[in-house]
C-alpha cells in the first residue's frame, strides 16, 4: 500500500474521555454536516487529492468491524474555505458498503462526502473519536475527529483534521494545545 499522508492514527479516543476546549468540542461534537457549517463562513470547495482501492490499515478495519483483508476505497480531500485549506479528510469506504443504493459514494470526485451522507436516507453517526496532534500533512498540530457512519446499513469511516487556519477564518480565537 502506498504511504499516505493521511494514514490512520491509533491515538483516537472517545470525545467524552478527553478534555477539549469548548469551542473545539463544539466543532468536534457537532452532529450535523461539516460542509454545511463551513459554507456559513464563506466560499467553500473540495480539493480532491487522491482515491485508491486498497486494504485499510488495521485500526480502520477494527473500527469498521472488518475481518481479513477486505479492500476499501480510500478517498483523501482537503476542504477549502475562502481558498484556504481548513480541513484534511480521509474517508474509508469498504467496497461492500458501496453496493446498490450506496454506489454513488464511490463517485464523489470533487464533491463533499457530506452532501451525500446527509441526503435522505441520512447516514447514522454511531461513533466519534478525537485526537490532538500533528497535522497529517505537516501543517502544524491540530484537532481531529474520526466518525463511523452507517448509510443504508453499511459502515464507513471519515477522519477530519481541523487545520489551525480554520479558527481565524471562522472568526474564533486561535486555539492552542491544551
Amino acid at each position: 500500500m502506498p504511504n499516505s499522508p493521511l494514514d490512520a492514527d491509533p491515538k483516537w479516543r472517545p470525545l467524552d474521555r478527553l478534555t477539549v476546549p469548548p469551542l473545539i468540542r463544539d466543532w468536534l461534537g457537532d452532529p450535523g454536516s461539516l460542509t454545511a457549517r463551513l459554507r456559513r463562513h464563506g466560499t467553500f470547495h473540495v480539493r480532491h487529492n487522491r482515491s485508491l482501492v486498497t486494504v485499510p490499515v488495521p485500526f480502520e478495519r477494527e473500527q469498521l468491524h472488518q475481518s481479513g483483508r477486505r479492500i476499501a476505497l480510500i478517498r483523501e480531500v482537503t476542504l477549502m474555505l475562502c481558498d484556504t485549506p481548513v480541513v484534511e479528510a480521509r474517508s474509508v469506504l469498504p467496497l461492500l458498503s458501496l453496493r446498490w443504493a450506496n454506489r454513488n459514494l464511490a463517485h464523489m470526485g470533487g464533491r463533499s462526502l457530506g452532501s451525500e451522507l446527509y441526503r435522505y436516507p441520512e447516514a447514522h453517526r454511531d461513533q466519534v473519536w478525537v485526537r490532538y496532534g500533528l497535522s497529517p500533512a505537516g501543517r502544524g498540530p491540530c484537532w481531529g475527529r474520526q466518525t463511523r457512519f452507517v448509510k443504508r446499513g453499511r459502515p464507513l469511516l471519515v477522519a477530519e483534521y481541523f487545520l489551525p487556519a480554520l479558527w481565524s477564518l471562522v472568526g474564533e480565537e486561535q486555539v492552542g494545545e491544551q
